[in-house]
């Protein structure tokens, strides 16, 4: 999966608010790990000029993982994150 570029298309937030997420809908991004029952994580890639440069995060617990066809949606504790595959 590292080698793959995904967007980030949607985020839904079941709970409160997390600032994170509000600049990183859109962004190109790469799936690291996700495993149901632990924490998750991917990259994502800034688009300022300033800071061109992969940044981590680290997700709830994860719920479930699904793989549809060239989409990944993962649901944590607290948000869905719809991953699109980036055709190049």
């Amino acid at each position: 999966m590292y080698d793959k570029k995904y967007i980030i298309e949607e985020i839904e937030e079941f709970n409160e608010h997390n600032d994170l997420y509000d600049n990183i809908e859109g962004s190109i991004c790469y799936p690291a790990y996700f495993k149901v029952g632990e924490r998750g994580w991917f990259l994502y890639e800034t688009d300022k000029w300033y800071d061109m440069k992969a940044h981590r995060v680290c997700t709830s617990e994860i719920k479930s993982v699904e793989y549809i066809d060239d989409v990944i949606i993962v649901e944590t504790q607290n948000t869905r994150f719809t991953f699109k595959l980036v055709k190049e």
